[in-house]
């Protein structure tokens, strides 16, 4: 079971690290074309703007999920001491499902908010995009980091190690 789980958990970075960088790549084009289209004709590239905040969402979602498979969050760390190191091993575990039950709440807003969009066809009114594949990166980036933290919780050893700035 752990094996097949560290599998899980490490194609799970792979697919969100390859988001990301396809996402930044293409923010990251879009914004330089527009850049150039202003500086050289004196015009952007028309939707360059829109579309790189729509690529920006993905990304952002994916970086969320390698901060959780690397250990990499921000964490108020002001009570770390208050905990006797024998039960140190309890509290990171009842942290990773109370990390897990906030992200489930919000993967679950995120899926009702992307589902009411669905349902009246929102769109773009740059592009006339379709919003709800775009906003999907919204429960689907929030539902991958509460498996991982659920992953955490029921094995430990998986868990990363925190890199996370501390305050």
């Amino acid at each position: 079971m752990k094996y097949g789980l560290e599998r899980l958990l490490g194609g799970m970075l792979r697919l969100e690290t390859t988001i990301a960088i396809v996402t930044f790549l293409l923010m990251a084009g879009a914004l330089a074309a527009d850049v150039i289209g202003r500086e050289l004709f004196g015009r952007g590239t028309f939707g360059s703007v829109k579309f790189a905040v729509y690529s920006l969402i993905y990304c952002a979602m994916a970086g969320f999920g390698i901060a959780t498979a690397t250990g990499s969050h921000l964490r108020p760390s002001f009570a770390d001491r208050l905990i006797p190191a024998a039960l140190t091993p309890a509290a990171i575990r009842i942290g990773n499902l109370a990390s897990a039950a906030i992200l489930l709440m919000l993967a679950y807003a995120g899926y009702e908010f992307v589902e009411f969009a669905r349902m009246i066809e929102e769109r773009s009114d740059t592009l006339d995009w379709l919003m709800w594949p775009i906003q999907a990166a919204i429960p689907i980036g929030f539902g991958f980091s509460a498996l991982r933290y659920v992953i955490y919780a029921a094995y430990p050893v998986l868990r990363p190690e925190d890199k996370g700035i501390t305050e």
